[in-house]
């Protein structure tokens, strides 16, 4: 209880059993065949712009097969209507608010939210976002399908 108080502690029964060395951490473990690339940094990243929305790729389907994670900003939203067949878009929302529309229903969004439009759903968004994308399977362009171009 003295070490307790004098250096602090944690609380619900949280126990340290070990300490990080920081030698461990210092140098990164080198790229295997296994694991040719575990960590995708903004540097090594596309950035392109589709329909209003900057986005950083981090990963495409040469990466990770089974999912992709992009960086999204937009002042306005995304201006096409589209459907994917194959994967699911999972949206996490860092900053801002908008409208997604699904199916031609609309879902108000807010920082904090998360938005998960199901593989053969069409959609799009508007409004002032910063946001993670994930697609599921990994996005593969030949399975996209433009349904319009919308005014925002």
């Amino acid at each position: 209880m003295k070490k307790r108080q004098e250096r602090g502690g944690f609380g619900k029964n949280i126990i340290l059993l070990s300490t990080s060395d920081e030698k461990h951490f210092s140098q990164p473990p080198a790229a295997s065949e296994e694991f040719p690339s575990i960590v995708f940094s903004p540097d090594k990243s596309e950035v392109i712009e589709k329909h209003g929305v900057r986005m950083r790729i981090y990963t495409t389907n040469k990466d990770s097969p089974n999912a992709a994670v992009l960086y999204q900003e937009t002042e306005t939203g995304h201006a096409e209507e589209f459907i994917h067949e194959k994967s699911d878009f999972l949206y996490y929302i860092i900053e801002g608010s908008g409208t997604w529309i699904v199916e031609g229903r609309e879902f108000k969004v807010r920082a904090g939210d998360a938005v998960v439009v199901p593989a053969g759903k069409r959609f799009w968004f508007r409004g002032n976002l910063k946001q993670v994308c994930i697609t599921a399977p990994s996005w593969e362009e030949k399975y996209e399908k433009h349904i319009r171009d919308v005014k925002l």
